[in-house]
């Protein structure tokens, strides 16, 4: 039999891990506080370039996460 647990995992994206959500709310919270930051991100090309800032800046988030919050 498969827990609760095991199905909810299942039905996630592979590639975007729970933990990448809460990495990019905490990457959120610092653009917001942060001018500079926030320009580089408004100037980005593109979701791959903002994931590289954001690892730049110590957070990992995919670039499907990424779209999926401009999206809302």
């Amino acid at each position: 039999m498969v827990s609760h647990v095991e199905l909810d995992y299942a039905w996630r994206d592979p590639w975007d891990p729970p933990v990448s959500k809460a990495q990019l709310n905490a990457f959120m919270v610092k653009v917001a506080a942060d001018p500079g930051l926030r320009a580089r991100v408004d100037a980005a090309a593109d979701a791959t370039a903002v994931v590289a800032i954001a690892s730049a800046e110590g957070h990992s988030f995919s670039a499907a996460s990424w779209t999926r919050h401009l999206r809302g």
